[in-house]
């Protein structure tokens, strides 16, 4: 298989752009639920990381850093990651939140892009020689482990089957 070549912050961009996207669409769908607070915040934090990537590909043109728009090639991992892309996207995000039909539906659409954005940003991270541009991908990748966190308690408060297979007991 052919090896794809990514510039590292226009993809995390694009990709934050769909978290936002998502976010907001899902805590649309579920309005009046503690849900829908849930993926409202998710949606401003994944405004901030799309600020945060955006201000670093600006402060690297002033700069004349190169690294942050460099193609990096990938191996067979990331480029499944790429391809199946952090959230849904087009089309298919409309689709698939068509699809979702319950609270449980939604936390687990959510924590899916949580984890794919967690192994994505992990994976640019290692491939980055520029420290700030590391820097960021690193925090960005605590927060979305935090966030993945949050669903999965929101999940668990609402679901007692998957309470008690994450936590080993019924709540």
């Amino acid at each position: 298989m052919a090896k794809a070549e990514i510039s590292v912050i226009d993809f995390a961009v694009r990709q934050e752009k769909h978290g936002v996207s998502f976010y907001t669409k899902a805590a649309e769908k579920f309005r009046g639920t503690e849900l829908a607070g849930l993926f409202v915040k998710l949606a401003k934090e994944e405004a901030k990381h799309l600020r945060d990537l955006l201000d670093l590909q600006a402060s690297a043109l002033r700069k004349g850093v190169e690294e942050c728009f460099r193609a990096v090639e990938i191996d067979d991992y990331l480029e499944a990651i790429v391809r199946e892309g952090v959230l849904p996207k087009g089309e298919k995000e409309a689709e698939r939140l068509d699809q979702i039909k319950t609270v449980e539906d939604a936390c687990r659409v959510a924590m899916q892009a949580e984890k794919n954005a967690i192994l994505l940003y992990t994976e640019l991270a290692k491939l980055s020689k520029d420290k700030g541009q590391k820097k960021i991908l690193e925090a960005m990748i605590r927060d979305e482990k935090a966030h993945m966190a949050k669903i999965a308690g929101m999940r668990a408060d609402i679901d007692p089957i998957y309470a008690a297979e994450r936590f080993g007991k019924l709540c």
